[in-house]
């Protein structure tokens, strides 16, 4: 339930204090984790490398399950025919589906013998805050980990729209992923260092990661906040010049860094923000009160 994420959320800040001193150190003490690291821009992609890159630096044992080509707005999308999967380099598998593909053939083929400690989904180029996370294919891959009963973590870089024609496009982005890798393996350590041998993270609990591109160079700190209303891109379709074909094209969303104390909001002013999902997709309490009582004329018994 969404109370219980927020409460969770409440419990996770004070580990985090020390996190706002950007970047930090990946060893904080933390037991060595066995971790599926999987994304959405596919398994070659700059973003999971500079991950595995850190994540193994710490000292975690990392096994890459991703998509074989760019998946992004796959949200959790799974397949229902064959699916194809291939060891490309010693712990790199390509899987030829969906993000979620690629952590459900992980769980239940790969580690069909023991289940890892910890999924990691990311870096994605592009953030995932308040909205956006309904249709990431990064978050979705986390939620299929939850669903299978590992704790995960979604991690996203920004990207500034203004770089989306430059040569290369989205450079910033690409500059970022070291150092959200690096901030990622110390908030790993830090959840490890901080579990008491229980748990990761609760159940039903995603943490999404989004990690600014801000000019200065440094993110102003780190932010548990509540997930956005609104979506951090607006999107419409543009014909391509041929007989009924239309193309979809991105815009900043005006209206998403107006809500004070949301992710979007607070990745907007520089900071490093973490929501805390809930992969239960289930209403609030009150929600539920009030429908039941709506439709209970329906005369269900």
């Amino acid at each position: 339930m969404i109370s219980r994420a927020l409460r969770f959320g409440a419990l996770l800040l004070p580990l985090l204090t020390n996190l706002a001193g950007l970047p930090v150190a990946a060893d904080d003490g933390g037991p060595a984790l066995d971790i599926l690291l999987t994304n959405d821009d596919g398994y070659q992609a700059p973003g999971i490398e500079a991950l595995h890159a850190a994540l193994s630096a710490a000292g975690h044992h990392v096994t890459m399950v991703a998509p074989r080509e760019n998946q992004s707005g796959a949200s959790w999308r799974i397949t229902t025919g064959p699916l194809k999967y291939r060891e490309e380099s010693p712990g790199v598998w390509a899987v030829d589906g969906s993000p979620a593909d690629a952590v459900a053939i992980g769980l239940r083929v790969i580690f069909a013998d023991h289940a890892p400690d910890l999924v990691v989904s990311g870096a994605n180029l592009g953030q995932n805050v308040g909205a956006t996370a309904n249709v990431s294919g990064t978050i979705g891959a986390a939620l299929m980990a939850e669903y299978l009963g590992v704790p995960a973590i979604a991690v996203s870089v920004g990207m500034d729209l203004d770089e989306k024609n430059a040569t290369p496009p989205f450079s910033s982005t690409t500059a970022a992923f070291p150092a959200c890798a690096d901030f990622t393996a110390g908030l790993v350590e830090r959840i490890a260092a901080t579990a008491g041998g229980g748990p990761l993270l609760p159940a039903d609990v995603v943490l999404n990661v989004n990690y600014p591109v801000v000019p200065a160079g440094a993110p102003r700190g780190v932010r548990v906040a509540a997930s956005g209303r609104y979506s951090a891109f607006a999107f419409d379709y543009v014909p391509t010049g041929q007989a009924d074909e239309v193309r979809l094209a991105f815009t900043a969303e005006p209206r998403a860094a107006t809500e004070q104390g949301s992710d979007t909001r607070l990745f907007d002013e520089g900071y490093v923000t973490i929501s805390v999902l809930d992969g239960e997709l289930a209403a609030g309490d009150a929600a539920e009160r009030q429908m039941t009582t709506r439709l209970e004329t329906l005369g269900f018994p």
